[in-house]
């Protein structure tokens, strides 16, 4: 089997273990560290186990898919991390030059002065930002991310409180199999929202969530000078990249 072709397949078990939310490269597999899988995966376990329906045996064979699913990703995550920290996985920079495994038993460490690991060209939200400067473990962005997650509102919850669906309705959507993956683009095939009642919804759930800079400030990690100072850093990079961009005709 070719190392991309692993490499792809060990994205897409990431991709299933972590989520939308971040953003899957190489450079990710470089860091990613083994309790960070760990983590990711007693999370997306807990989410997906079928004994959370009992007497639904639809939604249980439907959960028991996607738990083993999760299963067999982390296995697969979990294999690339041991080949990949006893160097049997090219780490090649961007320039195709050789790199140095990473010290498993350290996570990333804050770069010096000149960046040690200088960032990509692309577009980052403060969390990987954080994480990509060696400020934060990777455990401790799962975390940030979690409890991010937590301070928003469902969307059912949300649209069955504003009259706009019912409770048999928000688990019809649940419950609905098709190509659609979100919530709100379920409800919308089904017919039961409208897309621009959707955009409302998601609106005013980003609008109850806690911005994820929030919880580095809470925990102590960095502190709200240093904050302002790296969220105004990360400004100037994300514009630098949309210049670079816009420059050489590249999408967005």
């Amino acid at each position: 089997m070719s190392t991309f072709f692993q490499e792809t397949e060990v994205l897409k078990a990431c991709r299933t273990l972590f989520g939308a939310e971040v953003w899957l490269d190489r450079r990710f597999l470089l860091y990613l560290q083994p309790d960070g899988a760990k983590a990711a995966f007693r999370k997306r376990a807990k989410e997906t186990h079928p004994d959370r329906f009992p007497g639904e045996p639809q939604i249980q064979q439907r959960q028991s898919e996607q738990f083993q699913a999760v299963a067999r990703a982390y296995d697969l995550v979990s294999g690339f991390l041991s080949t990949r920290d006893r160097g049997h996985w090219p780490q090649r920079s961007a320039a195709g030059s050789k790199r140095p495994p990473p010290d498993p038993s350290r996570g990333p460490r804050r770069p010096p002065a000149e960046g040690a690991a200088p960032l990509l060209s692309r577009p980052y939200q403060i969390g990987l930002f954080l994480y990509a400067r060696g400020l934060i473990p990777y455990r401790t962005l799962i975390e940030a991310l979690v409890w991010q997650r937590r301070q928003r509102p469902a969307l059912g919850e949300t649209a069955q409180r504003w009259g706009w669906l019912s409770e048999a309705a928000v688990r019809g959507i649940l419950n609905h199999h098709s190509g659609a993956r979100l919530f709100g683009e379920k409800a919308v095939e089904l017919g039961l929202l409208t897309p621009f009642q959707v955009r409302t919804l998601l609106f005013y759930q980003r609008s109850r969530h806690q911005r994820l800079g929030r919880y580095f400030v809470e925990k102590g990690l960095i502190s709200e000078n240093e904050l302002d100072q790296l969220v105004q850093e990360l400004k100037a990079h994300n514009a630098r990249v949309r210049d670079q961009r816009w420059a050489s005709g590249r999408p967005f």
